[in-house]
C-alpha cells in the first residue's frame, strides 16, 4: 500500500534519484533552503539565469509549457503536487531522501529545539541547586552570587547539549567544593585539595575550566576577587587566554592568591620569584633579622615568594629603587655599577611584574615612606601597559624612568621593529601622562626596546642619581 512506511520510503527514494539529473540539481537545493525557511510547503523560489535544458527539465516535471524567461518562479505547492502525482510522496520526504546526511530541521523546529534546550538547562540548574542543603555555601553561591545561577544560565543556555552536561557536572563539583574548604587553622595545598576532591591534582589549575569556575565562585564569596572575576568570566579555557586575562587587570595574580588564602588554600610560592640586587636588610615576621642579605653582599638574589612572605620588612640601600623589565639590562647595569662606592638597589621584573616582584616592592616602599620607584621598560604596547600598571599600583611612589620622546628617538636610531597597526591603536588606551610619547610612537609606527637605552640608564644611576 502507498501509505506504508516502506512504500513511502521507496517512493521518496525514486523521486530523489529522478532529481539527481543535472537540470534539476539546482532546483532541489533552492527547494531545500525555502522549506527550511518557511517551515512548511509554501512560498516560491526563483531560479535565475536558467539554461535551456534546465528550463526544459523543470517544465516537463511540472507539466508546464517550456519557460521562455531565463528567470523562473516556482511555487513549492506546485512541486509537491507534481511529486504526489508522479511518485506519491511529499516534498519533505524527497528532501530527506535527496540529502540523507542533512537534518531536515525547519526554522520553527530549530527555534522550538532552542527554546527547549534553554528550558531543560534552566530546569537542570534548578534541580542541582534544589538538591543542595539549604545552608550549603555552594547553594548560597548559586542562588545569590553574581556569577551564580543566572550568570551560568545566560552563559551556557545556547551551548550544545554535551557542553551543557559538562558544565552541569563542573557546577555541581565546584558547589560541593565550597563546603569542603579546609578550616583556617589547618590550610591545605591547592593541588592536594584538588587531588582529594577529584582525583586530579591539576583540576583546579587556573587554566582549566574547573579552576576558573572555582575562582569565580571564590570571588563571589570574597570581595577581593571582584576585579579578577571580571577578567576571567569571558575568556576561553586555554591557559594562554587565562594568563593574559590575569596579567591585564590591576591586582591580577595577587588577587588570585588572596582568594586562595582566604579559602584556606596554599599555592606554589617557589615558582614565582624576583631578582634583586643590593638590598640592605630584612626582618622575619617575629622581628629577628635575616642574615642572608648581609651574606649576599654584591651578589644578585633570586627571591621566591615563599621567602618574601617570611619577611615582615625589607629595606633598600638607596632612596630611589631602580626597577627594570629586562634581565640582561639588569645584569649589565649591575656589572657597571659594582665599582661605585654606594651602588643602588635594583629590582628586575622579567616582564610583567610577578606576585613575588610586587610583594618585594610593597615591602620596600612600606619600609621607607620617602622611598620611590623608578621604572624603565620597553617602548612597545606591552612595555607601556606595564608602566601604566606600576603607576596605578604605586600612585605618587612610582615614577617613569626614560619613558620620554628624546630617549625613544635616540633608541630608534639604533634600530627598531615595525609596530602592528592593531597594537598601535591600543596606545590610545594608556593614561594621559603617556600622550606626548604616544603621539611620537604612532607617527614613527616603530617599537624600540630597553636594551637600546642601557647606556642612558647607566648614566642616570652613576652620574645623575635620583634623590
Amino acid at each position: 500500500m502507498s501509505n506504508l512506511p516502506d512504500t513511502a520510503h521507496q517512493n521518496a527514494h525514486r523521486a530523489a534519484m529522478f532529481f539527481h539529473r543535472p537540470g534539476l540539481a539546482r532546483l532541489v537545493m533552492k527547494l531545500y533552503e525555502k522549506y527550511i525557511e518557511e517551515s512548511q510547503v509554501r512560498g516560491q523560489i526563483i531560479l535565475r539565469d536558467c539554461a535551456s535544458d534546465e528550463r526544459r527539465e523543470i517544465a516537463s516535471f511540472l507539466g508546464k509549457p517550456l519557460y521562455a524567461d531565463i528567470n523562473i518562479r516556482i511555487k513549492l505547492v506546485d512541486v509537491e503536487k507534481s511529486l504526489l502525482h508522479s511518485f506519491n510522496c511529499t516534498l519533505p520526504d524527497v528532501l530527506r531522501a535527496y540529502y540523507p546526511d542533512r537534518a531536515l530541521v525547519t526554522r520553527l523546529e530549530r527555534q522550538a529545539q532552542h527554546t527547549q534546550r534553554h528550558s531543560d538547562f534552566r530546569s537542570a540548574l534548578a534541580s542541582l541547586i534544589a538538591h543542595l542543603p539549604h545552608n550549603a555555601h555552594g547553594r548560597h553561591w548559586l542562588e545569590h552570587g553574581s556569577r551564580g545561577e543566572q550568570w551560568l544560565y545566560a552563559r551556557y543556555k545556547n551551548a550544545p547539549l554535551d557542553e551543557q552536561r559538562r558544565q552541569l557536572q563542573l557546577i555541581a563539583y565546584i558547589a560541593g567544593l565550597l563546603d569542603q574548604l579546609p578550616p583556617p587553622n589547618a590550610p591545605e595545598r591547592l593541588a592536594l585539595f584538588a587531588q582529594r576532591t577529584s582525583g586530579d591534582p591539576h583540576m583546579l589549575d587556573a587554566g582549566r575550566a574547573a579552576g576558573r569556575l572555582f575562582l569565580l565562585a571564590l570571588a563571589d564569596s570574597y570581595s577581593a576577587g571582584a576585579v579578577l572575576a571580571v577578567a576571567l568570566e569571558n575568556v576561553t579555557d586555554t591557559p594562554e587566554n587565562v594568563t593574559v586575562a590575569l596579567e591585564n587587570v590591576v591586582g591580577d595574580r595577587a588577587q588570585e592568591l588572596l582568594l586562595y588564602r582566604n579559602a584556606g588554600l596554599l599555592v606554589d610560592t617557589i615558582s614565582t620569584n624576583v631578582a634583586a640586587y643590593n638590598l640592605a636588610s630584612a626582618l622575619y615576621l617575629d622581628g629577628t633579622p635575616d642574615p642572608m642579605l648581609h651574606a649576599a653582599g654584591a651578589r644578585v638574589m633570586l627571591l621566591p615568594l615563599r621567602q618574601l612572605q617570611a619577611w615582615k620588612s625589607v629595606t633598600s640601600n638607596s632612596a630611589a629603587i631602580y626597577v627594570v623589565e629586562n634581565p640582561q639590562v639588569f645584569e649589565e647595569i649591575i656589572a657597571s655599577v659594582q665599582a661605585e662606592n654606594v651602588p643602588p638597589t635594583l629590582v628586575c621584573t622579567s616582564g610583567w611584574p610577578s606576585v613575588a616582584a610586587l610583594t618585594l616592592l610593597d615591602l620596600l616602599l612600606s619600609a621607607s615612606p620617602t622611598g620611590t620607584l623608578r621604572y624603565s621598560g620597553d617602548f612597545d604596547i606591552r612595555g607601556l601597559q606595564i608602566a601604566a600598571y606600576m603607576l596605578a599600583r604605586y600612585p605618587g611612589r612610582c615614577h617613569l624612568w626614560r619613558f620620554d620622546c628624546d630617549t625613544y628617538n635616540s633608541v630608534l636610531q639604533q634600530g627598531g621593529i615595525p609596530a602592528p597597526a592593531t597594537d598601535l591603536a591600543l596606545l590610545h588606551t594608556l593614561p594621559e601622562i603617556f600622550a606626548p610619547l604616544v603621539a611620537v610612537m604612532q607617527e614613527k609606527a616603530m617599537w624600540a626596546y630597553q636594551e637600546g637605552m642601557t647606556r642612558f640608564l647607566l648614566d642616570d644611576i652613576t652620574q645623575h642619581p635620583f634623590a
